[in-house]
């Protein structure tokens, strides 16, 4: 949303903040490009938010623009095809492939038995003993946890013998926080 009145920007902000902690479902928030962002659970849940936002909140006029709807993905089988990716420094092919983890793991994993706060041997031996990984896979090839570095999906480095793998360990790990953040 965006005032139609430059003078009127304080009172849609106020009106915002209002819309925000009465409805505890819609999420207000401030792009860095300055554009107010209302975000709610479906078209006529917003639709019910600006109505309200226009006649008690802020009691302005302000321009709505159009919806853009969020979507959230998940793996549910492993993918069918295997991904191919070169290295910015020519030396690696990176070949990944996604599969879905253990509903238990992603439990355990927000819960922090599993984390990546966990005692790192206490980790390692839940991993080998409850979910069957390998020992090598649980205390070393942990490469990462998304999304915000703590979320219940991984990164698990499943190479043998691979040359310069840790020079683009930190690209890896920055592209799977991008794509699961998104």
């Amino acid at each position: 949303v965006k005032a139609k009145d430059g003078k009127d920007l304080p009172k849609l902000v106020e009106g915002l903040k209002k819309l925000s902690k009465s409805d505890p479902l819609v999420v207000c928030t401030t792009e860095e490009s300055g554009e107010h962002v209302i975000a709610g659970c479906g078209e006529l849940h917003v639709e019910i938010c600006l109505k309200d936002l226009r006649d008690e909140y802020a009691q302005c006029d302000f321009v709505v623009s159009d919806p853009v709807v969020s979507f959230r993905e998940t793996v549910s089988e492993m993918s069918s095809q295997t991904c191919l990716a070169k290295s910015p420094n020519k030396h690696n092919r990176i070949y990944l492939v996604a599969e879905p983890m253990d509903e238990e793991l992603s439990k355990a994993i927000e819960d922090g038995s599993v984390g990546p706060k966990a005692d790192p041997k206490e980790r390692a031996k839940l991993l080998t003993e409850k979910f069957d990984w390998d020992k090598d896979t649980a205390q070393r090839k942990i490469w990462c946890y998304g999304p915000e570095t703590d979320g219940p999906n991984l990164v698990v480095d499943q190479t043998q013998a691979v040359q310069y793998l840790i020079e683009i360990k930190e690209h890896v790990n920055s592209a799977f926080q991008w794509t699961t953040k998104e």
